[in-house]
Formats: structure tokens, C-alpha cells, sequence
């Protein structure tokens, strides 16, 4: 009798300067995942046995990477470690439903953090076919196009419109994320069949010619419909930019308010640079003054907004 595979897992994708970050989401998950789903994380070769002991303790199974690699031949896991680590991840993350641990994944970066309770309802919408996050990317270009960064609508378009253009799809540009990403192999395996092997490429072909996993994920799944389409919003409250967080404290929103519309929040690590693991120690001086010029920053930006909501 062969053991039933779950409805879905959570899956990780994370290396050594992300650790702290990674130990912090691991024991979120451990707080709040209420109906035990399965959790892995992968990590390189040479740092199994660093995070195996970093997380002892917290109930996931770690694994080298590399397994997801000889998972698909055509990958050359030579060329793949030739490449920047950002790219190398995003083969990873989209390789893994080739392990066959669950027809649905969630995958949680690094950054991603818990604030409420989850179960399998929250991910699976009807007979073991996951929510699908669709949407327009509006709260990133809304805020973004007021406080900066500028261009930010610029890379949102350079991001997706290759990738629509390429699976042959016409009309509005959709977002498909951000991290947490739900995923269906059924998708994945259907964008294999309808446009890489037909093409003779492989992920990372597809990676290089345009960056953005999720978006090859989610035009897959509206232009072949290997699965009915069940939408929702985003999982997490992303704060892409720490200015965005800074509205967010500015407004009055805590964890515990944004909890009733969000699974969980993510710190993004471009920004959050004071989570890294093994940095060089910097001396009392620079820190303190990097913790004034932060602090001069948020004050400036909150004055801004005050500002702003006057003059409007």
C-alpha cells in the first residue's frame, strides 16, 4: 500500500547569509502551521549540516539542493553553479515539485514571517487544486510612483511583459506574487510540456532569458489551464522598500491588525541588511552611525507623509 502524498508542503529554497532569517521564519511556521503540513528546506551542499543544527529542534526536513537538480537531467549543474545565486534559486524553486513530495507547494522565502494561524484551507481551494494569486500589482505601483523608488514601474513591466509575450498571451499585465508562492505541479509540468521541451530548453534558459519565476509560473497557468483558476490576493503583507514599512508604522497598522487580511509579512532582505548571517562585524562607530542616519531617514519620511496628506 503506498503512502498517500499530502494536499501540499512548504517548501524553502535558502543559503548561509540568509540563515537568521530563515530561523526566524522556520519558527513561525512552527507557531502557527495548526494542521502539521510538511515543511523542507534546501539549501547548498556544504551547508547541510550548518542549518540542520541551526534549526535542531523545529520539525523540517533539510536537504541539499542538488537533489533538485538531478531530479532533471537537462539541467547542468555545472552551469548552474556558474551563474548568480538569485538566478540559481529561482531554478531551484521551480524544480522542486520534480521531487514528487506533493502535487502543491507553498514556497516561503527566506524573509517570510507568520503573524496568524494557517492550515490547509488557506492554500487548497477544491479538490486538491491550490488558490491561484492573481492580481495587478496596484499597491506596489500606487505607492511606489509617490514615495520612490522611481523606475519601479519600469522594471514591473521589463519583468513580465517578455515572459507574456513569449507564451503568446494578449491583453492586461497580471502579477503573480509575491513570495509566498502557491504553486501546482500540474502548472509546472504543463509549461514543460507546452513550451520548454517543444523548444528544447530547459528552466534556466527560460530564467535567463527573463528573471521572473513566478510570472512564467502564472502566464503557464492562465494560457494552458492545466488547473482551475480559484483567485486570491497576495498571502503576505511584502514591504518591497522600507518606506513602505515606514507608512505602514506612520498609519498605525501592527502585526496584529494586518493579521486579519494577512497570513504573514515579509521583511525583504534587500533592505532588512541587519538580518545577515557571517557579515563582517562593523565597529561601534559605523553602527551608530548607520542607527542615527536610519533614524533621521524615518523621521524625514514620516514628515513627508504628514506633508503629503495635507496638501492633497
Amino acid at each position: 500500500m503506498t503512502n498517500k502524498l499530502p494536499k501540499i508542503v512548504l517548501y524553502c529554497c535558502t543559503f548561509s547569509r540568509d540563515l537568521l532569517r530563515t530561523v526566524r521564519m522556520a519558527e513561525s511556521v512552527t507557531k502557527h502551521n495548526k494542521s502539521k503540513i510538511p515543511f523542507y528546506i534546501s539549501v547548498p551542499d556544504d551547508e547541510v549540516r550548518l542549518f540542520r543544527e541551526k534549526l535542531k529542534g523545529i520539525p523540517v526536513i533539510i536537504f541539499s539542493e542538488q537533489e533538485i537538480f538531478r531530479a532533471n537531467p537537462k539541467l547542468g549543474i555545472k552551469k548552474l553553479y556558474e551563474v548568480p545565486g538569485g538566478i540559481r534559486q529561482q531554478v531551484i524553486k521551480s524544480e522542486f515539485w520534480r521531487l514528487g513530495k506533493s502535487e502543491n507547494y507553498l514556497v516561503l522565502d527566506a524573509d517570510c514571517v507568520f503573524i496568524r494561524d494557517f492550515d490547509e484551507s488557506d492554500f487548497i481551494a477544491k479538490d486538491n487544486i491550490p488558490y491561484s494569486v492573481i492580481h495587478e500589482g496596484r499597491d506596489l505601483l500606487q505607492v511606489t510612483n509617490q514615495f520612490g523608488p522611481e523606475r519601479t514601474r519600469e522594471y514591473f513591466l521589463a519583468d513580465r511583459e517578455p515572459i507574456k509575450a513569449a507564451i503568446g498571451r494578449h491583453g492586461i499585465i497580471y502579477d503573480y506574487g509575491y513570495a509566498p508562492f502557491l504553486w501546482s505541479a500540474k502548472v509546472w509540468k504543463s509549461f514543460d510540456e507546452n513550451y520548454l521541451i517543444p523548444k528544447n530548453l530547459n528552466f534556466l534558459d527560460a530564467i535567463l532569458y527573463c528573471g521572473s519565476e513566478f510570472t512564467w509560473y502564472g502566464e503557464s497557468l492562465v494560457n494552458y489551464q492545466a488547473i482551475p483558476i480559484y483567485p486570491r490576493e497576495q498571502l503576505f503583507r511584502h514591504y518591497h522598500y522600507e518606506n513602505q514599512l515606514w507608512i505602514d508604522q506612520a498609519l498605525g497598522y501592527t502585526e496584529a491588525k494586518l493579521a486579519k487580511d494577512y497570513m504573514g509579512i515579509v521583511y525583504q532582505s534587500n533592505w532588512q541588511i541587519w538580518k545577515h548571517y557571517g557579515s563582517k562585524r562593523k565597529s561601534i562607530i559605523s553602527l551608530a552611525w548607520r542607527y542615527l542616519k536610519r533614524a533621521y531617514q524615518i523621521i524625514r519620511f514620516k514628515i513627508l507623509i504628514i506633508f503629503r496628506a495635507f496638501i492633497c
